[in-house]
């Protein structure tokens, strides 16, 4: 038989909105206690805080008496949407660990044991792992493991907390549940109340032919998948193949300063995406769903590809800098744009200059600082016309250019529109002539010389037809 582990996240959207507001080691420098926060579903206290906890209030408790025992209440409906999103996030960052699992539609994730211990050794390795990593999540939740997945689940649900192997004790753990705690009907649970069964222990005592000719098929089914006696298939989790994940923010956003906090949230569960698969992110895009129904979309890039948080953060904040947020921001999506595999590191291990910068981490500090279009290279062309005697390229890119340099000198700086020269000069190259562009209606008819000015500085200077002079570029 398989070994099951159940974890049950009793308070997941209530940690998934609230993590910061309810973590015991928050400092409070203004000497105000923690708000006291629930989350009510139907008018019913659902999940509480432990502030809300201290004030009497207990999950089941009407809206009405809540309020009277705490005047600071602060209610927030149930949203199973949220919780199912945080699911999948679960589920993604123990992926790591742990390859089968099954995510449960109302706070809970299945794990499949046995195939796992043949790698952590023995179980209390393999739940040493997967606890560490999960308490990094900073979330409530309770566990336990059984040969069966509904009778992990029973356990976990009732905060039994023990991970083991043995059967015996496993088997004696979930009879002795209360029918409450099980997932049979209401209905179901009050006949069988009615003849004087209050619990599995005498549940399972029952002839199951009985059971199944006086009650409904569904208590049958359920204690026969509880026991492991029945066929118990489930839908293993895969992680997808695309990042995009959506964040609520609990209050609306007028700087594009405040965006760093909720924005390194989406960046640790990507660097937990590309981890996983061994990739880099070369552009991301951040899209601020605003309080006018408006959408406003920002891309942030990388030269170099890169996962880790630090870095992104970094790109993001120059390239948040000058952006102008049209209205109040009341929730964000990051998206992978472009991804590849994690490129190879042919770093020298005696290099004295590892410590520095390299080109491409610069180039994307610069275009996060003053946008992608600002930064271009440049190769020459065909064109003998000066003004077109070059054209931009992507930074680092190849030339595609096989032009060779002319036998003349060409001046570092060109003039975009010739300036007249108006100083004394001394002609020291030349003349060449370029005549050229009829095709294009900007013909060029011109004599370049090269020649220095007398306070020292050497133009690239021509000469039209009608005998007039300009400055076409500067010699560095």
């Amino acid at each position: 038989m398989n070994l099951w582990l159940y974890i049950h996240f009793p308070r997941l959207q209530l940690d998934t909105l609230f993590s910061e507001a309810i973590a015991p080691t928050q400092n409070h420098a203004d000497g105000n206690e923690n708000p006291s926060i629930c989350i009510v579903e139907k008018h019913k206290i659902t999940q509480a805080n432990q502030a809300a906890i201290e004030k009497g209030i207990t999950l089941g408790m009407g809206l009405g008496s809540a309020a009277s025992l705490c005047a600071d209440l602060q209610v927030f409906p149930y949203q199973q949407k949220i919780e199912e999103d945080k699911l999948q996030q679960i589920a993604q960052w123990l992926y790591v660990y742990t390859s089968d699992i099954t995510l449960y539609t109302h706070q809970g994730l299945l794990l499949k044991v046995s195939n796992m211990l043949t790698l952590y050794r023995d179980l209390e390795s393999y739940w040493r792992v997967i606890s560490q990593h999960l308490d990094q999540l900073h979330l409530h939740y309770s566990y336990a493991t059984a040969y069966s997945p509904l009778g992990a689940k029973l356990l976990a649900e009732t905060q039994h907390n023990i991970v083991s192997d043995n059967m015996t004790e496993i088997e004696s753990a979930i009879v002795s549940r209360p029918l409450i705690a099980t997932e049979l009907s209401s209905a179901n649970i009050e006949k069988l109340v009615r003849i004087g069964v209050n619990n599995l222990t005498q549940l399972t005592a029952l002839n199951m032919t009985e059971i199944a000719r006086r009650f409904d098929i569904q208590v049958v089914n359920y204690v026969g998948r509880l026991l492991g006696q029945f066929k118990h298939p489930v839908a293993f989790y895969h992680p997808p193949a695309h990042f995009n994940q959506h964040l609520n923010l609990l209050y609306e956003i007028e700087h594009t300063d405040w965006l760093q906090k909720p924005l390194t949230r989406l960046l640790e569960q990507m660097e937990c995406f590309l981890k996983l698969r061994d990739k880099v992110a070369y552009e991301i895009q951040l899209t601020l769903y605003q309080r006018d129904k408006s959408q406003q979309q920002v891309s942030f890039y990388s030269a170099i590809g890169d996962y880790s948080v630090k870095t992104w953060l970094q790109l993001s904040k120059l390239s948040l800098e000058s952006v102008r947020l049209n209205a109040p921001v009341l929730a964000i999506d990051l998206q992978v744009v472009r991804m590849a595999e994690t490129p190879a590191n042919r770093s020298d291990l005696f290099d004295q200059h590892s410590g520095e910068i390299s080109p491409l981490e610069l180039l994307s500090l610069l275009q996060a600082k003053l946008g992608k279009e600002a930064i271009q290279g440049i190769e020459t062309s065909c064109d003998p016309r000066p003004e077109l005697s070059t054209r931009s390229i992507d930074p680092f890119s190849k030339p595609t250019s096989t032009q060779t340099p002319t036998a003349l000198s060409r001046p570092s700086f060109i003039y975009a529109q010739p300036l007249p020269l108006e100083s004394k000069v001394e002609i020291v190259q030349g003349p060449e002539r370029i005549h050229s562009g009829w095709w294009d209606g900007n013909s060029v008819n011109r004599d370049y010389f090269v020649a220095r000015e007398q306070s020292g500085r050497w133009l690239w200077i021509y000469r039209t037809p009608t005998k007039e002079w300009f400055i076409q570029g500067l010699f560095s």
